[in-house]
């Protein structure tokens, strides 16, 4: 059953939260901008553990225990009345997120009022892409000259990109072309994030893992790869340019 917080803060208590460097840190905002990218901003905190770069078996850990010191230092400036969970002890979680179990796991999805706040102060954390056009919360467009390509929200997500291409570079999965090498510093960097598990199929349960699950690919191939659907594999787009070039 889901379970809230009678907590209070408004979208503009949140946006001073959120810039203020005292009240918060660095991890606390990657895990709202981690949260944000996923779809209805819900998730699992072992999911946002992963998109995060946590490592060892407890993924959850690290979130867990920041939250509850990042809800500290906010009670110490804003009137906050925790969820009690126990004698002398409370819930801290719910002044963030609405939650409830779902299955084994349960499920973390950030306040409304944070969403605002967080789009308010441009802090949303995903990374735009050229000429991309809104079409639900967590798709977007890319109209490129020949196809247009569904983007989701994994491949949006700065975190996410980040680990992806600092695994495995810049260069793109596919034909291995490399914007700085070609245009120089104003290409270093870029390149599109392509999700190699198709939407359509990720359950529930899903959890994203952005070296195994990510890949970087050049625009022109990531229009090629959404040819068809499901998207076409790496491996089979990189067959088909062979082929071509053998033939």
């Amino acid at each position: 059953m889901q379970q809230t917080g009678q907590i209070g803060l408004t979208k503009d208590q949140w946006s001073e939260i959120i810039l203020s460097n005292e009240l918060t840190q660095e991890f606390d905002m990657s895990i709202f901008q981690a949260l944000y990218s996923f779809n209805d901003h819900k998730a699992y905190a072992s999911q946002i553990g992963l998109l995060l770069g946590v490592k060892g078996k407890s993924l959850h850990a690290p979130i867990n225990l920041e939250i509850g010191r990042y809800a500290k230092r906010i009670s110490k400036i804003y009137e906050i009345q925790f969820t009690e969970r126990s004698l002398g002890k409370y819930r801290y979680w719910d002044l963030f997120f609405n939650g409830w179990d779902e299955g084994n796991y349960f499920v973390w999805q950030l306040r409304s009022e944070i969403v605002a706040a967080l789009e308010n102060c441009k802090l949303t954390g995903e990374q735009p892409y050229p000429e991309e056009l809104v079409l639900e919360d967590s798709f977007f467009l890319i109209e490129g000259a020949k196809r247009t390509v569904t983007v989701n929200a994994y491949e949006r997500n700065s975190k996410a990109r980040k680990l992806c291409i600092d695994h495995w570079g810049a260069l793109c999965a596919v034909c291995g072309f490399d914007f700085q090498k070609t245009y120089g510093n104003i290409g270093s960097g870029f390149v599109h994030v392509h999700h190699l598990v198709p939407v359509s199929e990720i359950g529930k349960s899903y959890q994203v893992n952005p070296v195994n699950d990510l890949r970087p690919i050049c625009p022109n191939c990531h229009a090629m790869l959404h040819t068809s659907n499901p998207p076409l594999g790496v491996e089979q787009l990189k067959g088909l340019i062979k082929a071509r070039q053998l033939g």
